[in-house]
């Protein structure tokens, strides 16, 4: 079930949090901070194209009434306001190995945030998401260390004969806070988050082997190998061989660990989690 929670949660944090482009990567010194600035978009209107200038009349003689040259002409309309300069929020980034208590506190303050963080590990989350978002890229979830905690709840099973059992379909429910959390996220504050900690995500990725690569493209992959995974309708039957349950279809057992996984969420919860990371992949390619 650790495995099934961090499909939702740390790709999903992805897809929301991950709509900017990351810059070159690059490792801090131990123990130092660093400073950000993040520049506050501000709309412009589009500039207007040069007026032709209008062909002059031809002036003819005209009688003026003396009263009416006596009077005040008309005030010219105010200059309009320069535009204000973007503002920028300076941040102060914590190194890679004290940045804990920094994310935690930003994702807290995103909308349903507080609740989100409740499933999150309580140590290292940058290492472990990076990590695990690497994996999912290839179809794979690593073996330890993931950024969530284990569900409090266990899969719950029907035994139909000797070793042979049936998912229950309740079992899906302990998922469903979590998938619509993560739906209710604003995509506005995923790209303030991820502006503040993408050089921390940086030093992260180039730990792992990755100085030179740009981590948006693993985040792409690990999206599209979540909404490439195959769906296939229940029940299933499952056998106990050792101490995890497998699928007893061979078929599907022989399916991704990404697709195994997401089948233990239910139909209704992966499909939702599939349309938000839709939402967020179309945004990471423009």
């Amino acid at each position: 079930m650790n495995k099934s929670l961090a499909i939702i949660a740390a790709i999903a944090v992805i897809g929301l949090l991950f709509l900017v482009y990351l810059a070159a990567t690059f490792e801090s010194p131990e123990g130092a901070t660093r400073t950000v600035e993040i520049e506050a978009p501000i709309p412009r209107p589009p500039e207007p194209a040069p007026a032709e200038p209008a062909p002059q009349p031809e002036l003819l003689p005209v009688t003026r009434d003396p009263a009416a040259a006596a009077e005040t002409p008309a005030e010219l309309p105010a200059t309009p306001p320069a535009e204000p300069e973007p503002v920028r929020e300076v941040v102060e980034l914590p190194s890679l190995n004290a940045s804990q208590p920094f994310v935690m506190e930003e994702i807290r303050a995103m909308e349903s945030g507080e609740q989100i963080s409740g499933y999150l590990t309580g140590d290292d989350l940058i290492r472990k998401f990076v990590v695990f978002a690497d994996n999912v890229r290839e179809g794979s979830l690593p073996q330890l260390d993931y950024p969530i905690r284990r569900l409090p709840q266990s899969m719950a099973v029907r035994e139909l004969d000797e070793n042979l059992y049936e998912m229950q379909e309740v079992s899906y429910r302990r998922f469903t806070p979590l998938v619509d959390a993560l739906a209710a996220l604003s995509p506005a504050q995923g790209v303030a988050l991820y502006e503040t900690i993408k050089p921390l995500l940086a030093d992260a990725y180039a730990e792992i082997g990755y100085r030179n690569r740009d981590f948006d493209e693993v985040v792409i992959g690990a999206i599209d190998e979540v909404l490439a995974a195959r769906t296939v309708q229940g029940p299933f039957q499952l056998i106990k061989p050792k101490v995890m349950y497998v699928y007893a279809d061979a078929e599907i057992e022989a399916m991704s660990p990404v697709e195994k996984q997401l089948l233990r969420m239910g139909p209704e919860n992966a499909e939702k989690f599939k349309a938000t990371l839709r939402q967020y992949r179309d945004l990471l390619a423009r």
